[in-house]
């Protein structure tokens, strides 16, 4: 039985007993006075003495019993009654009563959901309504979304405070370069300050409010330095419907370009002029020197001439060289940037064959390429310039069909850059190596406005190469492109799949003698915050063991709550190295192997990144006992000591259901109607709680707890937060 229960049970029993005790008082002293007036003491046999006292003590058993009965059948199943009405109204809709105990306690039970099933029924409607009268909405929103997402410049959308309201995929890619080290993590709700210089967004902020005063609302733009040492060239213009007012605008858009490598290459290409400017004016000086001697002495005797001669041409062949070396070596440096994209290899393989399919009806077909191969190209010259190459095939030597292949290959020892081959195979019966030598080297590509380029040249231009090749034997030729390969993006994080299956598994063991509700990071206008209102990084960790004395985390993930919303691609997973071996008893939980750890970030790494992430704030987490005192093991050794205000879905969860026996996260979440799946690993664990604690929150604000602090004291009152262990 649950402390509420008990307690229900002891304020009940105790003032039921307490009457029924006066009563049987006063009964037996009335039977004894009226016996005695009768027989008196000495005529009563022991069975006129006893008898009373018997019949007292059946009394307190029958009224004990029935006392069991009226509470558990009545008090303790309307309470149950009233949680269960309370779950269907807020964070489980699907939710029904337990039909059980009396008949009149029984038919209130299906009354509550009969109400709860019209209840769904009527929410399900109106949901559909809202949905078709917001479709036009909603299909403006995603187009929205999907040209934010897809563009190529990093944008962003922030309050006049500086917090990000949007971001693009460009800007978190680009925002996220060298987090490893000192920079931040975008995400909704954190500061642009945490990312670029403060003092330059704030002047660009200044820059938009005169302009806005002087109602010549401009662009305002500026070179900026991010924390992680890059420069972006930031330009920044106001949002917002009413624009005569600085105090009703909304906020104001950020868009980024990283001028980190142009600025490095338009310092080497300022070196190189002034280099060559050096070296050719004292050859030219020279070369001028001789010229204008000659022309002043025409009967110039011959030896003199010809050493005047030989020095003009000396200087010449020293200017050439000087020039061929520099070409050589700057040569990426003076050439004019492409903008090249990151693609998929299969992408431009299927692009490729579906270009000659419908432009010149040559079929190609493409060998199997490894999803994970993507490519730095610019896929319209690439494409366009294969068809020219095609319609020449085809033309000059009835090519009608081909092969595609795109492959990885070792671009040398000294080179850290990772190339691939682009191979276009056609078979051929007559081979003559001098003309297809002739042919691909005027092999050219033309575009729609008569501009010549050669496949060399756009080779060169992906800082690549390109060739023919005949193999006589197999009666083959190909012709192949080769092309700098990239990384793939970094993939979004999704929610976990969900399925109707709760999988069993073994929760720890409530460990609570970590003080939650004093952390040093709290502080009281946080506590008077709402609770949708709050942005939250809810986390778990996995571990060697379920001593936090002794065992060492080996993953932790967390995610991020903002406005009530699980934002799922804003979230981190980190396999730990512990130094040491994994118990398989562990490994049997969380599947977690020394392999799989083998050679990843140790901890000290890794909780520096985590403390940033978490940086402002509110963290959640089931059993947060348990995780807090293992972090609080590496205070000394990594530095970090986790301030921020704390929620525990656990404690929570007694806060709303004070009669539940069972708290485990499998339980809430199957009261809540949250499907589980993808435990245990600490990433999977952590979506889980947030989809949790998401319900919680309703079931909390339900009862009138409203804000965090509320939340952190009512949480305080349950019986798990007096545990001692």
């Amino acid at each position: 039985m649950q402390r509420t229960r008990w307690t229900y049970a002891i304020v009940i029993g105790a003032s039921f007993f307490l009457l029924l005790g006066a009563a049987s008082g006063w009964l037996y002293a009335r039977w004894q006075m009226r016996m005695i007036a009768g027989s008196g003491m000495a005529g009563m046999t022991d069975l006129q003495r006893l008898l009373p006292l018997g019949v007292l003590l059946l009394l307190w058993v029958m009224s004990a019993l029935w006392l069991t009965r009226f509470l558990r059948h009545y008090i303790f199943q309307i309470r149950r009654l009233n949680q269960d009405a309370r779950l269907a109204l807020t964070a489980n809709h699907a939710h029904r009563a337990a039909v059980e105990g009396p008949a009149v306690l029984r038919a209130l039970g299906e009354t509550i959901n009969a109400y709860g099933a019209r209840f769904q029924l009527l929410r399900a409607e109106r949901d559909e309504e809202i949905a078709r009268a917001r479709a036009d909405l909603t299909a403006e929103r995603n187009l929205l979304a999907t040209l934010m997402a897809e563009l190529g410049d990093a944008v962003l959308v922030c309050n006049w405070d500086g917090t990000i309201l949007l971001y693009n995929r460009s800007a978190r890619r680009l925002l996220s370069q060298g987090e490893q080290d000192a920079s931040g993590f975008v995400g909704l709700g954190r500061s642009i300050f945490g990312l670029l210089d403060r003092d330059a967004v704030n002047h660009g902020i200044e820059q938009l409010r005169a302009g806005m005063d002087r109602s010549d609302q401009l662009p305002v733009s500026f070179l900026a330095a991010m924390v992680n040492g890059r420069l972006v060239r930031v330009g920044m213009v106001e949002t917002g419907a009413n624009r005569s007012s600085p105090d009703q605008s909304d906020g104001f858009i950020l868009t980024l370009q990283d001028m980190t490598q142009s600025i490095e290459a338009s310092s080497r290409r300022d070196f190189i002029l002034q280099r060559m400017t050096e070296q050719m004016r004292a050859a030219l000086g020279g070369i001028r020197a001789a010229s204008e001697t000659l022309a002043a002495y025409p009967h110039m005797e011959p030896d003199r001439r010809r050493a005047f001669d030989r020095a003009i041409h000396d200087e010449a062949q020293k200017l050439s060289a000087e020039l061929d070396a520099t070409m050589q070596a700057y040569a990426q440096d003076l050439k004019a940037q492409w903008r090249l994209e990151v693609m998929p290899g299969n992408d431009l393989l299927r692009a490729v064959a579906r270009q000659a399919e419908r432009r010149l009806s040559i079929r190609l077909t493409a060998e199997p390429t490894d999803d994970a191969l993507w490519l730095r190209v610019d896929s319209y010259a690439m494409v366009h310039g294969v068809m020219t190459l095609l319609q020449r095939l085809r033309d000059d030597f009835g090519i009608a069909a081909g092969t595609l292949r795109l492959q990885v290959v070792n671009a040398g020892e000294q080179s850290a850059r990772r190339l691939a081959a682009f191979d276009l195979t056609w078979p051929v019966e007559h081979l003559g190596m001098e003309m297809w030598q002739a042919w691909s080297e005027h092999a050219y590509i033309v575009d729609s406005g008569d501009a010549t380029l050669t496949l060399q040249e756009v080779a060169e231009r992906h800082g690549g190469a390109v060739w023919f090749q005949a193999d006589a034997r197999a009666g083959i030729a190909y012709f192949r492109l080769l092309l700098p390969a990239a990384e793939p993006p970094p993939a979004p994080v999704n929610a976990l799949e969900e399925t109707g299956e709760y999988e069993q598994v073994i929760s720890r063991p409530v460990y609570y003698d970590f003080d939650l509700f004093h952390q040093p990071g709290q502080q009281p206008k946080q506590d008077q915050e709402l609770l949708t209102l709050l942005a939250y990084t809810v986390f778990d960790t996995e571990t060697t063991g379920l001593d936090p004395t002794r065992d060492d985390i080996i993953n932790i993930g967390a995610v991020r709550i903002v406005n009530g919303h699980l934002l799922h691609q804003e979230a981190i997973d980190y396999l730990i190295d512990p130094g040491r071996s994994i118990p398989p008893a562990a490994t049997a939980i969380h599947g977690i192997t020394n392999e799989m750890v083998m050679g990843k970030p140790s901890i000290d790494v890794v909780l520096p990144r985590f403390a940033r992430f978490v940086d402002a704030t509110v963290l959640v987490a089931h059993n947060a006992a348990f995780d807090l005192r293992i972090l609080q093991n590496y205070a000394d050794t990594t530095g970090v000591r986790l301030i921020n205000p704390v929620l525990d879905t656990l404690l929570l969860s007694a806060v709303v259901h004070p009669d539940e026996t069972d708290h485990s996260l499998e339980a809430i979440a199957r009261r809540l109607g949250v499907q589980v799946k993808g435990r245990h690993t600490a990433l999977g664990d952590a979506v889980l709680t947030a989809k949790v604690f998401q319900g919680l929150v309703q079931l909390l604000i339900f009862q009138g707890i409203t804000t965090l602090g509320a939340a952190r004291a009512a949480a305080q009152e349950t019986y798990f937060a007096h545990i001692a262990y």
